[in-house]
């Protein structure tokens, strides 16, 4: 197989170079080389852009992070802002309440079990539980 592809290879026409090829390589070896530029100065080329997008990065990250932070501030102010008026809806309630009024004992989906306070007369010294809104008073 070697021997026929070495007749094959004889077989094929001879190239012959374009004129003044040899005058241009040895031209080109007598000039002097072009500088090149290190590996140095490309590595620390990319760790800049590198650094530039982490640090593109990162404020996009804060801006975003702010913008979250405001929003959430924003609606803890709103929470709260309905937290004071239905607060004050529920003690303008409680002060609108009658005295005495009724205690609330319990009860099922069927029946409520209430002790209206002023039915409960006096027994053996014993004075029935009354009722009165006073804000400063803890139970």
């Amino acid at each position: 197989m070697e021997d026929q592809l070495e007749r094959l290879l004889r077989e094929l026409p001879r190239e012959k170079a374009r004129q003044g090829f040899t005058a241009r390589v040895l031209a080109r070896l007598d000039r002097a080389p072009a500088p090149r530029v290190g590996w140095r100065p490309r590595l620390a080329t990319a760790a800049a852009v590198v650094m530039l997008a982490g640090s593109a990065l990162g404020l996009v990250h804060y801006e975003r992070m702010e913008a979250q932070r405001a929003a959430r501030q924003a609606r803890a102010q709103q929470l709260l802002r309905e937290l004071r008026a239905e607060h004050g809806q529920i003690k303008r309630e409680l002060e609108a309440l009658p005295d005495p009024p009724v205690i609330y004992l319990g009860g099922n989906e069927d029946m409520d079990l209430v002790v209206d306070l002023r039915r409960v007369h006096k027994a053996d010294g014993v004075q029935p539980a009354t009722y009165s809104h006073n804000p400063t008073e803890t139970f």
